[in-house]
């Protein structure tokens, strides 16, 4: 399975109806479709590589106001397209959908773009 955490296990926040909430980050996936890299990121927002890398795997725990328009601005797009809430099924079934969509690449002749990461990167929200 393609789940990524900076953790062995993702702390969970309980949802109103008493499920499992996670936020995911999709900067990946978002850089993908736009064909852009964090290299263009980057360079048009003025962040630190270490900033942007640690926002793309899902290995931060706030992200700054600013931090978080000039991406989109970059990518146009919302922040809801950045950072997601889901809960834990939903969860599952997104890294169960890029597993398979990664078996399909690596199985399919031709190159077809790639639109989607084959990852699903969880925010850790656990104190420290």
């Amino acid at each position: 399975m393609a789940l990524r955490s900076s953790a062995s296990r993702p702390d969970r926040g309980f949802g109103v109806r008493g499920g499992m909430d996670y936020l995911i980050i999709e900067l990946e996936s978002l850089l993908l479709r736009r064909r852009k890299t964090s290299t263009d990121i980057i360079r048009a927002t003025g962040h630190t590589p270490a900033s942007i890398s640690k926002i793309r795997n899902g290995k931060v725990k706030a992200i700054r106001l600013k931090t978080l328009l000039d991406i989109c601005v970059e990518l146009d797009c919302q922040p809801g397209d950045l950072i997601k809430r889901v809960n834990e099924r939903e969860l599952e079934e997104l890294a169960t959908r890029r597993a398979r969509n990664a078996l399909s690449r690596a199985t399919a002749t031709g190159d077809d773009p790639v639109l989607e990461s084959d990852h699903v990167y969880v925010v850790d929200l656990r104190d420290d």
